[in-house]
């Protein structure tokens, strides 16, 4: 997407408004371009050229696979992060952050590991072979742990990075991150600290239709991805055709 037609679309989805004077972290007022009364506005030229360097880092990771953990707790951004999630089959948090999910993986995956062995017990010929009571206590147990667990029941490893959704209201995420290496990148307010994150954009991150644009050009790039990786699968292999003695193989493909 060209720089002018990427600006044109933070302003048609209320991105560029930054918040009041008051909260602006003293980092991010390099990013305001003006004030209207007391609100912000956000630099967009700015904020455009950080959306490119994010971007790329993103499409870098996710085109060589890895595992990215998307949060956002706040009523805008819960919604849209579950939408996606579900249909790029994604990790993601939109409830409480749960304390260790990160410091302490090991123990979440436990749980989560516990949940997919109920769930396949409960998917197989072997649950007949427990009682009317048995059966319903762990069907209620399963629900209750995937209901509790929500997004995290796709997160097979320590996630490779966290992209976030406004950097306070996920302080505790942002610390675990970095206390263990994880590659934070985030859609931050102007209350926002910069300096907790790796790679930022700094917009309104309180606007549903703006996380969610935020999201579709996510998705675009797994798509690529996943197209990617479809057509190498699809690739004919080559194989190595026997010669006389003294002269070399070669090749063909299958």
């Amino acid at each position: 997407m060209e720089r002018n037609d990427l600006i044109k679309e933070f302003v048609a989805r209320g991105l560029h408004l930054g918040g009041r004077r008051s909260f602006i972290h003293p980092k991010m007022k390099k990013f305001v371009f003006t004030f209207k009364n007391d609100l912000a506005l956000i630099d967009l030229e700015k904020a455009a050229e950080l959306w490119e360097k994010t971007f790329e880092e993103l499409k870098n990771l996710i085109l060589q696979g890895k595992t990215i953990l998307f949060v956002g707790t706040q009523p805008a951004a819960g919604p849209v992060l579950k939408k996606y999630g579900e249909e790029l089959n994604l990790p993601y948090i939109t409830g409480r952050w749960l304390g260790g999910t990160i410091t302490n993986f090991q123990t979440l995956k436990k749980r989560l590991d516990y949940l997919a062995e109920l769930e396949a017990k409960l998917n197989s010929q072997e649950v007949d072979t427990y009682t009317k009571k048995e059966r319903g206590l762990m069907k209620k147990e399963s629900e209750e742990i995937r209901g509790k667990f929500e997004g995290l029941v796709k997160l097979k490893f320590l996630p490779d990075a966290l992209f976030v959704f406004c950097g306070k209201k996920h302080r505790t995420a942002l610390k675990e991150a970095q206390r263990k290496g994880v590659k934070i990148f985030g859609l931050l307010g102007l209350e926002d600290d910069p300096d907790q994150a790796n790679q930022f954009i700094p917009l309104n991150d309180n606007t549903r239709i703006g996380i969610e644009f935020v999201m579709e050009q996510i998705k675009q790039i797994y798509q690529e991805q996943q197209k990617a990786a479809k057509k190498s699968s699809e690739e004919p292999k080559e194989k190595t055709i026997e010669t006389d003695a003294g002269e070399k193989p070669t090749k063909t493909a299958e």
